[in-house]
């Protein structure tokens, strides 16, 4: 394993990597959150449950942003990811 490296010693098309890897993860939360967390709203109609299909695919999609970024952390930083 590389020697650890500091975030500031990225260069730009490092840094524009890493970025992309966070708001990829950031999007996959956001869509898994959206299927997931159905607050009731007085008044309104009862929501309906997203289908299992859709909540397959998001929750897919969450493991894979997850999983890329951790990759990029071990190749950029020489950060691990933590037992799961």
């Amino acid at each position: 394993m590389d020697a650890p490296r500091k975030p500031d010693e990225l260069d730009e098309d490092e840094r524009q990597r890493l970025h992309r890897a966070h708001q990829r993860l950031r999007n996959a939360s956001q869509a898994f959150e959206a299927l997931t967390v159905i607050e009731k709203v007085k008044g309104r109609w009862a929501a309906t449950p997203a289908p299992p299909e859709a909540l397959a695919a998001a929750g897919s999609e969450l493991g894979h942003a997850y999983g890329e970024l951790w990759v990029i952390l071990e190749e950029l930083l020489s950060l691990t990811a933590p037992a799961s």
